[in-house]
C-alpha cells in the first residue's frame, strides 16, 4: 500500500454529504461534487491551489448548487468543459470558464443514444473521444469491468463494437459481491479504475483498490490498495493524476465524525 497524505477536507453544504467525482485542470484547479443522500441536490466545488485551509477544511473559491447531477460520481475535463457522469441516462456538460465565476452555470444535458442505460463513469481520452461505463451492465458481480469508447456531440454515442473488457488479475484477492466499482481515469494510453471493498463482517467500505491497464489491449499492469485504520468507513470515489502525483477523493467517517470527506495525495505514485 502506498503512503498517502491528507491534502484537505471538503465541507458539507446544503445537506450534500456524499463525496463524488473529482477532476483537475491544467492550472491545478480541482472540481469536486458532493451530493445529497437521495441525489436530489448536488454541490459543485471549484477549488484553486491558493484557497485557504483552516483546521483541515478548504475554503473553496466557488460553489454551485444543482438538482440534476445525480450522484455525480464521475467527472472529466475536455476542451474547456467539465463532463459529469450522473448515474442517470444522461450526462451534463458545464463550461469551466463559467464555473470559475459567480453566476450559475446550468450546463447542457446530453442524452445517451440508448434510453435504457445509465452512465456511471466517464473519462476523456482526447479529440472528443471518451470512455464510458454504464450501471447494470452485468459486470457488477463478475471479475471484470466493461467499458465503451464513445463520441459525445449532442448525444452520448456508443455501440457494442466499441466495447472493451478488463479482467481482474488473480492476484486481486476479493469477494466480488463485497465490492463496488467507482470512478475511472485515463492517462497516456492507460486506464485506471477503482474498486471499493466492504469489510466482510461490518459490511462497511474499509478498503479501496486502484487497478491499472493498458487501454489498447486491456492488459493488466498493476494495482495499489488503500485503507485508513483511523476511520470506520473509507471509500475512494474518484481519482486524478498530475505528473507523478495521485489525487483521490475519499468518502470516510470515524467514530466521532461523519463530516470527513477528503482529498488525499500520493507523491511519486508507483503507478503514475
Amino acid at each position: 500500500m502506498s503512503k498517502f497524505e491528507l491534502l484537505y477536507r471538503i465541507p458539507d453544504k446544503m445537506e450534500c454529504t456524499n463525496m463524488g467525482g473529482i477532476s483537475i485542470d491544467s492550472n491545478g484547479t480541482l472540481y469536486c461534487i458532493k451530493s445529497k443522500q437521495d441525489k436530489s441536490k448536488q454541490c459543485l466545488y471549484v477549488i484553486n491551489k491558493t484557497d485557504k485551509i483552516e483546521k483541515g477544511f478548504v475554503k473553496p473559491s466557488h460553489t454551485h448548487m444543482y438538482e440534476r447531477l445525480g450522484h455525480a460520481n464521475s467527472l472529466t475535463l475536455s476542451g474547456g468543459f467539465l463532463y459529469v457522469g450522473t448515474d442517470k441516462n444522461y450526462i451534463v456538460k458545464l463550461s469551466t470558464t463559467k464555473l470559475k465565476g459567480t453566476k450559475h452555470e446550468a450546463g447542457t444535458k446530453i442524452d445517451i443514444n440508448s434510453g435504457d442505460a445509465d452512465i456511471s463513469s466517464i473519462a476523456a481520452i482526447g479529440n472528443n473521444q471518451f470512455i464510458v461505463h454504464f450501471s447494470g451492465h452485468n459486470d457488477g458481480h463478475a471479475r471484470q469491468r466493461v467499458y465503451f469508447s464513445s463520441n459525445i456531440t449532442d448525444k452520448v454515442e456508443y455501440s457494442t463494437e466499441k466495447m472493451k473488457t478488463f479482467t481482474y488479475p488473480n492476484t486481486l484477492k476479493i469477494e466480488v459481491d463485497n465490492t463496488e466499482a467507482q470512478d475511472m481515469f485515463y492517462k497516456d494510453g492507460y486506464l485506471y479504475f477503482i474498486l471499493a471493498e466492504k469489510d466482510a463482517k461490518t459490511k462497511r467500505f474499509t478498503k479501496s483498490h486502484i487497478l491499472k491497464y493498458r487501454y489498447s489491449d486491456c492488459v493488466y499492469v498493476g494495482q495499489d490498495t488503500f485503507s485508513n485504520s483511523s476511520t470506520t468507513k473509507f471509500e475512494i470515489e474518484s481519482m486524478h493524476i498530475v505528473g507523478k502525483t495521485l489525487f483521490f477523493s475519499a468518502n470516510e467517517s470515524s467514530r466521532t465524525s461523519q463530516n470527513r470527506d477528503a482529498i488525499y495525495i500520493v507523491k511519486n505514485w508507483k503507478l503514475a
